[in-house]
């Protein structure tokens, strides 16, 4: 699943992840969306909107059963703590004093793993799942990390259109059990940070630029 790059000092050059400093990502022409780091304090609230997103957008894809299995799984909030102790970067993306999406990635590897990206769905179509993914191939970047891989249900086509449109390319399929007689039944996928296309936009302006939203990143 990983293709990080082979080369002699590169582990040697890259800076410790877990080193860096937080960043709150602001959108340049609508300061009014923030993606702002998690705190332990603040999982409740990713484990309350993973509750609401998934019932409302995933049973027609996997069915309820599975939607409550995995929910418990990996969405709890006891389990959303491990995975903030393992070293899970959570993002929380704000529309002013709401909470409205997540994101959670984790260097693997030479890459960054994307686990989870949510938004709730009032919010589709407006390009917050793209400036999701510029933010955490900003943090990749800035980790000195080669790539950013996911894994995404085959039949969710439209996440699998949007990472696409993002540069993301399948490089395999895979189906990984679960427990519970669940399995995942993904496509794994994988955007290559050396020709990475995700931050060009029509209008060529920046997606996210930091904490200073001066400079497009490209």
């Amino acid at each position: 699943m990983s293709h990080g790059r082979t080369g002699g000092n590169s582990a040697a050059q890259r800076p410790d992840p877990g080193s860096l400093p937080a960043t709150v990502y602001v959108s340049p022409d609508r300061p009014w969306f923030r993606l702002e780091p998690v705190v332990e304090s603040r999982l409740p609230l990713v484990a309350a909107l993973a509750e609401s997103i998934w019932w409302k957008c995933y049973p027609p894809i996997i069915g309820a059963e599975q939607v409550h299995y995995m929910l418990g799984r990996g969405y709890s909030l006891p389990s959303l703590r491990r995975q903030a102790r393992a070293g899970a970067r959570f993002l929380l993306l704000r529309a002013g004093p709401h909470s409205i999406g997540f994101l959670a990635w984790q260097p693997a590897n030479g890459e960054a793993f994307l686990d989870k990206l949510y938004l709730e769905p009032d919010y589709h179509g407006l390009g917050l799942g793209r400036m999701m993914l510029a933010a955490v191939a900003h943090a990749a970047t800035v980790a000195g990390l080669d790539a950013v891989s996911l894994r995404v249900n085959r039949d969710n086509r439209s996440a699998i259109r949007a990472y696409r449109r993002a540069g993301f390319e399948v490089v395999a399929e895979d189906v990984k059990r679960i427990g519970g007689g669940f399995v995942m039944d993904d496509y794994l996928m994988r955007l290559n940070l050396d020709c990475c296309r995700l931050i060009e936009s029509t209008d060529s302006r920046s997606l996210w630029s930091g904490r200073q939203c001066s400079q497009p990143w490209r």
